[in-house]
C-alpha cells in the first residue's frame, strides 16, 4: 500500500504539471493569436495604404502623360545611358526614327541639320526649335523644345519691314533736304539762260548755282558716308597729326566766315589710337565747321586735345549760345538741323565714326568732346591745346 500512495502522489503531480504546462500554452497561443489578428490588421492597412498610393501614383502617371502629350513642346527624356525613356507625341512628330530605348545621340544625327546658338537647333525638315535641357537624378535628362519656326519668320519679316521704313523715311528726308538747294539751282540756271543778262549778274547767278550744286553734293556725300557705316582698317596714328590737319583744312574757313581759332600750348607726347586717320579728321572739321556755323558773328572756337589714363578726348568749344537742353539729345540725329542751308548730317556722320572706334562724341552746351580709347594706357595725364 505504501508503495500505492506514492505512485499515486507521482501521478498526482505529474497530471498537476500538464495542467500548468497547458495552461501556459493555452496562454502562449492566445497571445500569438492576438498578436497574429494585430499583424493582420497592420498588413490590411498597409496594403490598403500601398493600393491607394498606387492608385494616385497611377492617376499622377496618367495625368503627367495627358499633360505631356497635350504639351505643344516637344518633350523628351534620356537615361543616363543616353537611351530615349520616355516622349510625347510632339517630339515623335518632328524626330524621324525615334523610338524607345534609341540613343539619343542617333536620333539627333539622323534629324539636326545645325546649331545656329546654344539653345536653338535646325532640323533637317527646317524646323527650328528652342531647346530646355535640365539634368535628371538618374544622371540622365529632359528635353523640352518648343518650336520656333513661325516666330523666327516674323521676326525676321518685321526686321525687314523696320528697315524698309527707315529705309523710306531716310529717302524722304534726303529728297526734302535735295528740294530746296535743287530748286534754287534751276533758278539761277533758269536765269543764266536771258541772253540780255549783263556779265556782272551772270557771274554772280553763276556762282549761286555753283554753290547751290555744292550743298547737293554734300548733302549727297554726307548721307552716303552715314548710310554706309563702314568698317576703317585700323592703323596706329597720332591725334595731334589729325588736329593739326583738321586745322589746315578749316582755317580757310575761319577767315572768310570771320571766326577765329585759338588754343594754348603743345606739350603732349605722341597720342595714339586705333583707327583711320581720315574719318577721324573728317570728324573734327565737321565739329569745328558746326562750332563756326552756329556761334554766331566773329565766333571764338577753342579746339583742344587731353590725355587721360584710359582715353584722348578732342575738344571743340565756342562762345556762342550752344545747344539748349530740350535739343541735345537730337543734334547727333541725321537730317536734324536747325539751319535751314544745313544738311543735319555732319554731328551724325561724325556720332558714327567715333562709335566705329569704339569711342562717342558729347555735347554740353557749346563743348562737344570726340572721345576715343588709348592704343595702351598707362600713361600720364596731361594736356595738349592747337592754336590755328
Amino acid at each position: 500500500m505504501p508503495h500505492d500512495a506514492a505512485y499515486a502522489a507521482s501521478l498526482t503531480e505529474a497530471f498537476a504539471r500538464f495542467n500548468t504546462l497547458s495552461e501556459r500554452l493555452a496562454a502562449a497561443y492566445a497571445g500569438l493569436d492576438r498578436r497574429l489578428t494585430e499583424y493582420n490588421v497592420r498588413l490590411a492597412e498597409a496594403s490598403r495604404t500601398r493600393l491607394t498610393e498606387r492608385r494616385e501614383k497611377e492617376r499622377l502617371a496618367d495625368r503627367l502623360s495627358g499633360l505631356l502629350e497635350a504639351l505643344p513642346a516637344a518633350v523628351i527624356l534620356v537615361d543616363g545611358r543616353d537611351r530615349i525613356d520616355q516622349f510625347n507625341g510632339a517630339a515623335e512628330t518632328l524626330f524621324d526614327g525615334i523610338r524607345w530605348g534609341r540613343r539619343w545621340r542617333e536620333v539627333l544625327a539622323d534629324n539636326l541639320d545645325a546649331a545656329p546658338a546654344a539653345d536653338e537647333w535646325l532640323l533637317r525638315c527646317g524646323v527650328r526649335l528652342s531647346v530646355s535641357a535640365r539634368p535628371l537624378g538618374d544622371h540622365g535628362k529632359v528635353f523640352v523644345m518648343l518650336d520656333v519656326t513661325e516666330r523666327r519668320r516674323l521676326e525676321q519679316r518685321l526686321q525687314h519691314q523696320e528697315r524698309l521704313s527707315a529705309l523710306g523715311e531716310m529717302a524722304a528726308r534726303l529728297a526734302h533736304q535735295i528740294r530746296t538747294p535743287l530748286t534754287a539751282a534751276v533758278l539761277y540756271a533758269g536765269q543764266l539762260t536771258d541772253a540780255a543778262l549783263p556779265p556782272g549778274r551772270r557771274r554772280g547767278f553763276a556762282d549761286k548755282l555753283l554753290a547751290r550744286l555744292r550743298h547737293t553734293e554734300q548733302l549727297v556725300a554726307d548721307m552716303l558716308s552715314f548710310a554706309r557705316g563702314e568698317r576703317y582698317r585700323p592703323e596706329v596714328l597720332d591725334l595731334r597729326d589729325v588736329v593739326r590737319e583738321a586745322v589746315d583744312i578749316v582755317a580757310p574757313r575761319f577767315r572768310v566766315g570771320g571766326g577765329r581759332l585759338v588754343g594754348v600750348g603743345d606739350g603732349l607726347p605722341a597720342c595714339e589710337v586705333l583707327g583711320n586717320a581720315e574719318a577721324l579728321t573728317g570728324v573734327v572739321v565737321n565739329l569745328l565747321t558746326n562750332a563756326l556755323e552756329h556761334g554766331g558773328a566773329a565766333v571764338t572756337v577753342r579746339l583742344g586735345l587731353e590725355a587721360t589714363p584710359e582715353s584722348f578726348r578732342i575738344l571743340v568749344e565756342d562762345d556762342g549760345p550752344g545747344v539748349s537742353d530740350d535739343l541735345r539729345t537730337r543734334v547727333f540725329e541725321p537730317f536734324f538741323t536747325t539751319r535751314s542751308s544745313g544738311t543735319g548730317l555732319g554731328l551724325a556722320v561724325a556720332h558714327s565714326v567715333a562709335v566705329e572706334h569704339g569711342g562717342n562724341v558729347r555735347c554740353t552746351g557749346a563743348r562737344f568732346e570726340l572721345v576715343l580709347p588709348r592704343r595702351s594706357a598707362g600713361e600720364p595725364t596731361q594736356t595738349w591745346r592747337r592754336s590755328a
